[in-house]
């Protein structure tokens, strides 16, 4: 109904556009001029006579054409605040920030990356001495997103959004093409370094192509999925960016789940059962520090990838809600047994556990207590260091626990977390993705691969302790992290203290600063550049200084 108290009916698409004039006609300045357009051009007439049709038909034409010329000067007065209850104007655009409204959304970014090394120098095989490195990348992308719900209305999906997204990348510093290391030391051609293994490194989606600057990648599509979402289950298809726990960076597969609520759900609102399905069959990145088109994780036979696949089941209860003043209270539980496995190489039975507990009164806490079991087939186990995953054995059997617990005071938290291999556990999986709670990729790039820390290595544990605060200020937010690591492995000790400084600004640019002291001793018999050919065992232990800086800069629109 909208005129008078007779009711009028109008095709899905005026009735789309009167739903986003009425939305918009408050925030105009015009307000009474539109008023006038609905009452002399509805007239409060039921037609019955063929005259009265008549005069309603073309009343209706002239409703539609007024209507769409006030809203386009409405839009042009009402959209710059249009808050979260806009519809979005005439043509599916806005300038606000309620994407879900549009039909369509275009945003990007742009920004660099630069690690600095404090221990630089050339490369002495002879010497066993392999410098920290350094690089800088450029960075960009662009992704577009379609809301179908806002041209195709139905009953099935509360969403329905098709993504599509390309990135570049380059880098434009790099030491270790000046290392001094031969390309054939290195195991790269072309002039190639060893920093192409964070940007643009390329050898052939089952790896057994080159690897050299001549064939790297350095734009692709990124994004390109469709996602649906119902009332009892959700699907994800495409190429889209991982949540997964165990799956970092980008997913070139599916993901799906059927869900359910249970019990007293006014009380518990986060009650819910949900089973789900991943699969994956490439894996790439898409950031300013690591970019590397879609490639298989894992490979057999060299001539397939049957794709990393995982099944589980997320059992929710409880609920957290927000107070009068800002802060959370209630408490959640989630439990999800689940199983992550290739065909033919490894299967990973698991369990996570989260407690979280809200005050109300701006504390709380949340623990979280995972971890896995690994068996690799006995073809790809192995006791030779030398032929194994990251410079050692491979067990047929082994285990992983992962314990997080975190204190959160106001805009202040406090985190102290557990990690330990039993055996080789991160030798094939819990590696390209790993919810630890720190990043763990901050080593040498001549060292075990693309700078990882032997915190998953073979019975390493790793104990660390973090603390942190965020502030909103004028300008945007403000938030700091320190955290102090120790680890311990038959490989190799690690210590390091890192401060991570970063600041969001309120027109969408970023700047982010870490400076991390890092001491790593490798044990006798064990090889610091193993990423090189050529290399040796190491006689004695060697301590290596691989302290570092991060500086990031981003700017999205």
């Amino acid at each position: 109904m909208l005129c008078g108290k007779k009711c009028v009916y109008f095709t899905h698409f005026e009735r789309k556009r009167f739903k986003i004039f009425f939305t918009n006609y408050k925030k105009s300045p015009y307000k009474p001029f539109f008023w006038k357009i609905i009452y002399f051009l509805c007239n409060n007439i039921e037609p019955k006579t063929k005259t009265e049709r008549k005069c309603m038909t073309g009343n209706l034409r002239n409703l539609t054409k007024y209507t769409s010329i006030a809203l386009l000067v409405s839009s042009s007065f009402a959209m710059a605040d249009c808050g979260d209850e806009t519809e979005g104007n005439l043509f599916g655009y806005e300038r606000c920030a309620n994407e879900d409204s549009k039909f369509f959304t275009l945003t990007g970014n742009v920004g660099t990356f630069t690690k600095a090394g404090f221990n630089g120098g050339k490369v002495d095989t002879a010497k066993n001495f392999y410098p920290t490195e350094s690089f800088t990348s450029v960075f960009g992308e662009v992704n577009g997103k379609f809301n179908i719900n806002e041209v195709y209305e139905n009953d099935y999906f509360s969403k329905f959004e098709v993504g599509i997204g390309a990135a570049a990348a380059g880098l434009a510093w790099d030491t270790t093409k000046y290392d001094g290391v031969a390309n054939s030391g290195s195991g790269l051609s072309g002039g190639s370094g060893l920093n192409n293994q964070y940007i643009g490194s390329w050898g052939g989606y089952l790896g057994n192509e080159t690897t050299s600057y001549t064939n790297n990648r350095q734009i692709f599509v990124h994004n390109a999925y469709v996602d649906l979402q119902a009332k009892y289950f959700n699907l994800k298809l495409g190429r889209y960016e991982s949540g997964m726990d165990y799956f970092s960076g980008y997913t070139q597969g599916f993901n799906f789940d059927w869900h359910t609520e249970y019990g007293d759900t006014e009380s518990k609102p986060a009650n819910e059962v949900k089973v789900w399905w991943f699969s994956s069959f490439g894996r790439a990145f898409a950031y300013s520090q690591w970019f590397l088109d879609y490639y298989a994780v894992k490979t057999t036979d060299g001539k397939a990838s049957y794709g990393i696949h995982s099944v589980g089941v997320d059992v929710t209860h409880g609920g957290i809600s927000d107070t009068d003043n800002g802060f959370a209270y209630g408490d959640t539980l989630l439990v999800r047994p689940f199983l992550y496995f290739y065909p033919g190489l490894y299967e990973a039975p698991g369990l996570k556990a989260v407690y979280e507990y809200q005050f109300g009164n701006g504390l709380g806490f949340k623990v979280t207590a995972q971890g896995f079991g690994l068996h690799v087939h006995k073809a790809f186990t192995t006791t030779d260091t030398s032929k194994g995953r990251y410079n050692e054995q491979v067990d047929e059997w082994s285990g992983n626990l992962n314990l997080i617990a975190q204190g959160n005071i106001y805009n202040y938290n406090v985190r102290i977390g557990y990690y330990e291999n039993f055996g080789s556990a991160n030798s094939h999986f819990g590696t390209y993705g790993n919810p630890m709670g720190l990043d763990f990729w901050t080593a040498s790039v001549y060292d075990i691969g693309a700078s990882i820390s032997d915190t998953i290595n073979r019975n390493a544990r790793t104990g660390y302790l973090s603390g942190g605060g965020h502030y909103d200020l004028e300008y945007g937010t403000l938030s700091w992290d320190l955290l102090g690591r120790i680890t311990r492995s038959p490989r190799s000790d690690e210590e390091s203290i890192a401060l991570s400084v970063n600041h969001a600004f309120k027109n969408g640019l970023a700047v982010g600063l870490k400076l991390e002291w890092f001491r790593d001793t490798t044990k006798a018999g064990y090889n610091p550049g193993a990423q090189l050919s050529g290399t040796n065992k190491l006689a004695k232990a060697q301590t290596d200084d691989r302290s570092h800086a991060f500086f990031t800069l981003d700017y999205r629109f």
